[in-house]
């Protein structure tokens, strides 16, 4: 397993900021990383950027793993550049017709036939709060589809940061689903349909073509780059960056990944991933301020191939002793819920006579 530490000399495009003198040492973070990924069942990546210093830890940073739906943080960027360049405003209206609708999330379940119409900006907030794969790919389209994404992240200087197909096209895919249809025909009813029809084989088969292909994948150290230089205000306007890390904060998906072990007041702007081979969450971590190193940690943790729960507890752990380390405490102690008091044996109630 490659390891790599850096304390100084920080990302390309990530703009000067202020460096301890000698650098934090990150070491004995290193090896609690080591230790927890040591164990992990699965292939795990990892990549830390302490944004203030520059300091960063990785682990397989620079093999690609595929996002998932973490890639819907490329694609909010892009919308909100546009946004900022005044090419589209937050409150245009949207229709979503029925073979716009995919399968998964909120608007699958509330709209299955399609018909309605969002502004922009609800339809950014499904996307990224919710993970909506319907809204994902409305907003995609909006944008001008993958070529657009791409071209603004190279420009950006992000070349192991891929954002190649919708996500209708990559459901297919991953499940199986050969020759399908053009996009026009596309209903949820088909869709489910055509996944349904998939033997276990093909299925088991796509999967690992998934895990491994480039498209739509990326590297531990850009994603931790990315989120560092978001964080720190050089990718979008102030108030354009404050709404996107504002929906990251409020992100309902994978409480028990990033989040799970920390103190439930620590703010986490990230951004999970899901599918039956991957269990992703990125993001970037607010430390308090009386912490040994206060200010923001930007963390990517890319899993496939192991148990779903068991990835949730490492990428738990690896952000818990992150936490740990920085602010220089133990993580408080899990309540534990009180046990139900003792039921006492009901009363006979008195019958009424005759």
């Amino acid at each position: 397993m490659r390891i790599a530490l850096c304390v100084l000399g920080l990302f390309l495009s990530l703009p000067s900021l202020p460096l301890w003198a000698a650098g934090p040492d990150l070491s004995g973070l290193q090896s609690t990383f080591e230790r927890i990924i040591g164990t992990a069942r699965g292939e795990l990546g990892v990549a830390l950027v302490h944004v203030e210093t520059g300091a960063r830890i990785s682990i397989n940073g620079d093999r690609r793993f595929p996002m998932a739906s973490v890639y819907k943080l490329p694609i909010a960027v892009e919308l909100l550049a546009q946004v900022a360049q005044g090419k589209l405003t937050l409150d245009r209206e949207v229709f979503v017709a029925p073979n716009d609708i995919r399968a998964c999330c909120t608007l699958s379940r509330r709209h299955p036939r399609g018909g309605v119409t969002f502004t922009v900006r609800e339809l950014l907030e499904l996307m990224m709060v919710e993970s909506d794969n319907t809204a994902a790919d409305a907003v995609l389209k909006l944008v001008g589809g993958p070529p657009m994404v791409q071209r603004r992240l190279r420009s950006l200087g992000y070349q192991d940061i891929s954002v190649d197909r919708y996500e209708g096209d990559i459901n297919f895919e991953m499940t199986g689903v050969e020759n399908p249809p053009p996009q026009e025909e596309w209903t949820l009813e088909l869709q489910r349909r055509l996944v349904s029809e998939v033997n276990p084989q093909a299925l088991t088969e796509a999967r690992a073509r998934y895990v491994k292909d480039p498209r739509d994948s990326a590297t531990p150290n850009e994603m931790a780059r990315f989120l560092a230089t978001l964080q720190a205000g050089a990718l979008l306007p102030r108030t354009l960056t404050a709404l996107l890390l504002d929906l990251m904060l409020r992100c309902t998906t994978g409480p028990a990944r990033l989040r799970g072990l920390l103190p439930p007041e620590t703010p986490v702007a990230h951004k999970t991933g899901t599918t039956d081979v991957v269990i992703n969450d990125v993001g970037v971590i607010t430390l308090p301020d009386d912490s040994a190193m206060p200010g923001h940690v930007a963390l990517a943790v890319f899993a496939t191939n192991g148990r779903p729960n068991a990835m949730q507890r490492t990428i738990a752990s690896l952000a818990g002793a992150t936490f740990e380390f920085f602010t220089g405490k133990p993580l408080p102690k899990p309540v534990k819920p009180k046990a139900p008091a003792p039921r006492r044996p009901a009363r006979p109630r008195a019958r009424a006579r005759a």
